[in-house]
């Protein structure tokens, strides 16, 4: 699978552009010496307002696969429309065939991109699994501000439900533009002074790079000599019309300085690389009184203010000005509104000087040295996967779309069962095949709005009961069955459904929408039969808490396992966990960790974990165990210091069928958890029971899962 990396800002004020553009321009880099398959970008932002594709697309196209960006701007948080866009960033993550094995770099979003982007990069960043870089802005070098931002985000790290952090890059350390939010327009001199002290950023790099409680990757210091955006961007940002063209091509902005009645006072000796703002009443006074007087000839342009059309003072002016290389533009707005739209526009970057951005991002990444480019190259094996409830649920149809088994559906009139056929169908999970009179069937998903595709098969079960009457006698002959009663279960659509599974003539059976558990499970008991590995059924939920998927068995079909059987279910549940990609770590609950208890309940789950290591050494197993210490790895350390699964178990057996069906339902009902199942282990074919209250999505995901069972 790929490696997934988002860029996640810290502060509300912080832009991701520089520091996303200067970890491209350094994969790229790696890309050229084969160090990475393959590396994809894309941000959570519209295409029209992301400059860091505009300018991937113009210099890095070459190396770098540019996805789709997917915009959250415009979405309320958690409506429909935005957990879609959810699902679109995971499909964009896991199902191109060209991305695996590769590396994807997201942009997250800031709040002035959106009021909830704090809410939005979580969600998303946990629902793929993306390691998170936190991007943060440093307005001061100082010993106590530095300390004060560590304390912040060690409160916010302990708070954070992130599960993969990176580390930190600090960014803009000791900008002007952070200390204040309008320096950047002044009327003497637009940028600060800035003298950078390396040997005071020496002391604050290491105090950063040495802090055990997070990882900071770089820390790169502003730069005032960066800020050089060119004239003609401004500008075109401003919708300024120009007057003489001179100059304009390659000349770039410094300075923005106002001439106002002030002027005298103005002690700047380098003008270079200044724009002035120019009200037309204040015309004649520039040219003559400081133009000519002081001889500037380097200055980048002129904007006059306030000037709706060509007017003679405009020819004036281009007449003193016409042995100088000055670009001028002249705009209808005063000098106070334009300046406002000045405050909005981005200095950071020149977008269409090619050397100068190489220049920027060969600047901010000297500063990454820190970064060992070898964690992104490095894929996630080995390690524990956690799924994401989302991720998990699109893993499972991923999965049922390589399949495309034939699952038979029983419960043909409900149309709960329709309606899920029918996307399932439409989704590519599963063939469906619906049993029932075609003409009911028709008219309760016409009545209901219910497309049926032509690759939805339906089977009228009155044309081939008594087809199957001779194998029910057969495989029940040891239990008396005559030809009367085997007729008379036949009418029993889920007992056709399963004999119709046994021949061979689909792949697995879903029921339970409008029958008892009992109803569904009796039939593939008696006709399906144990797999002969096995010596009984079990069950599992599958739980989607919000940072992971436990499992949980046997909560719906062992009343009282015996220590043997209690191991048997471990196995099963271990072996259903390996095929969705859950490396299994098993906890044995009872009221008692390891040995500080005694009792025949605790004596028989410590029996069963003896049995488990026996037959399955490599499996990691922990039992007898408390339910918190298998969660927690502070509580593991106290009542088990030397656990095996240290807090960590994703596969929780409970003792006996009590504490496993209340547990799940308290759990599901109190957080309010997606839960999927019971999903039926242990048969020949896959069998599985759907709960009487069952969602459209709840049979989806049933579907699903029979799917990749078979």
């Amino acid at each position: 699978m790929s490696r997934i990396i988002m860029l996640v800002p810290l502060n509300d004020n912080v832009s991701l552009t520089t520091t996303t553009l200067s970890l491209v321009y350094l994969i790229s880099k790696k890309i050229k010496n084969n160090f990475f398959k393959s590396f994809f970008y894309f941000s959570l932002i519209d295409n029209s307002i992301d400059n860091t594709k505009f300018i991937i697309n113009k210099y890095f196209s070459k190396n770098i696969n540019s996805l789709e960006n997917i915009d959250f701007s415009k979405q309320c948080f958690n409506s429909n429309q935005y957990h879609m866009l959810v699902n679109q960033v995971i499909e964009q993550c896991y199902n191109k065939k060209d991305i695996n094995n590769g590396l994807i770099l997201i942009k997250g979003i800031n709040r002035k991109q959106h009021i909830d982007a704090n809410k939005i990069n979580y969600e998303v960043s946990q629902n793929i699994n993306a390691e998170v870089i936190f991007v943060e802005y440093l307005k001061e070098y100082s010993l106590e501000y530095i300390h004060k931002k560590e304390n912040k985000i060690k409160i916010f790290l302990n708070y954070s439900q992130y599960k993969n952090i990176l580390g930190f890059i600090f960014n803009n350390i000791g900008s002007p533009l952070i200390q204040k939010k309008y320096d950047f327009i002044e009327n003497l001199n637009i940028l600060y002074n800035f003298q950078k002290n390396k040997n005071i950023f020496k002391i604050k790099k290491d105090i950063f790079f040495t802090n055990k409680f997070f990882s900071t990757l770089a820390c790169v210091p502003w730069n005032q000599h960066l800020l050089t955006p060119s004239i003609m961007e401004i500008c075109s940002f401003l919708n300024a019309n120009i007057v003489n063209m001179k100059n304009t091509k390659n000349s770039i902005v410094k300075k923005v300085i106002i001439f106002d009645e002030n002027y005298v006072k103005i002690s700047i000796k380098n003008y270079n690389h200044s724009l002035f703002l120019v009200c037309l009443s204040r015309l004649e006074t520039f040219v003559d009184e400081f133009f000519l007087r002081l001889k500037i000839k380097k200055i980048s342009g002129i904007i006059l203010t306030g000037v709706s059309k060509f007017t003679k003072k405009i020819l004036y002016l281009i007449n003193c000005l016409k042995d100088s290389n000055i670009a001028i533009f002249f705009i209808n707005t005063n000098t106070i509104t334009t300046l406002s739209q000045l405050q909005k526009f981005n200095f950071n970057i020149n977008f269409y000087d090619k050397i100068h951005i190489y220049k920027i991002l060969k600047y901010i990444s000297s500063y990454f040295k820190n970064i060992n480019f070898s964690f992104f190259q490095d894929k996630i094996t080995g390690d524990n996967k956690k799924y994401s409830p989302k991720e998990f649920c699109y893993y499972l149809k991923m999965l049922s779309k390589k399949n495309k088994k034939r699952i038979i559906l029983p419960e043909a009139y409900e149309p709960r069962i329709l309606k899920a056929a029918s996307i399932s169908s439409d989704l590519g999970i599963a063939e469906c095949i619906l049993l029932g009179s075609p003409k009911k069937i028709f008219k309760i998903a016409n009545d209901k709005g219910i497309y049926l595709s032509k690759d939805i098969t339906i089977i009228e079960p009155d044309s081939i009961r008594d087809s199957y009457v001779s194998r029910l006698i057969e495989l029940r002959k040891n239990k008396g069955i005559t030809e009367c009663s085997a007729i008379k279960q036949l009418q029993d659509n889920t007992i056709l459904a399963t004999l119709i599974l046994e021949s061979n003539k689909v792949d697995g059976l879903v029921s339970g929408s409008i029958n008892t558990t009992a109803n569904t499970i009796r039939p593939a008991l008696q006709i399906i039969k144990t797999n002969p590995i096995y010596s009984l059924v079990s069950s599992i939920f599958f739980m989607l808490f919000p940072k992971e998927v436990f499992i949980y068995g046997d909560c719906a079909i062992n009343v009282d396992p015996t220590a043997e059987q209690l191991a048997e279910i471990a196995i099963q549940s271990a072996n259903s966990a390996k095929i969705f990609g859950i490396e299994p770590r098993i906890a044995m609950l009872s009221y008692s960790s390891g040995y500080s208890g005694n009792g025949l309940q605790v004596e028989k789950v410590r029996y069963a974990t003896d049995l488990v290591k026996l037959k399955q050494p490599n499996l990691i197993i922990e039992g007898p165990i408390q339910y918190d210490a298998a969660i927690s790895r502070k509580v593991s350390k106290l009542k088990i210091p030397n656990s095996a699964i240290s807090g960590s178990a994703n596969i929780f057996i409970f003792p006996d069928l009590n504490s496993g069906n209340i547990t799940y339902k308290a759990v599901q009902r109190s957080l309010g958890l997606i839960c999927i199942g019971p999903m039926l282990q242990g048969l020949r074919k896959p069998v599985n029971d759907l709960s009487r209250g069952a969602s459209i999505e709840d049979i989806i995901y049933t579907i699903a899962l029979t799917s990749i069972q078979s």
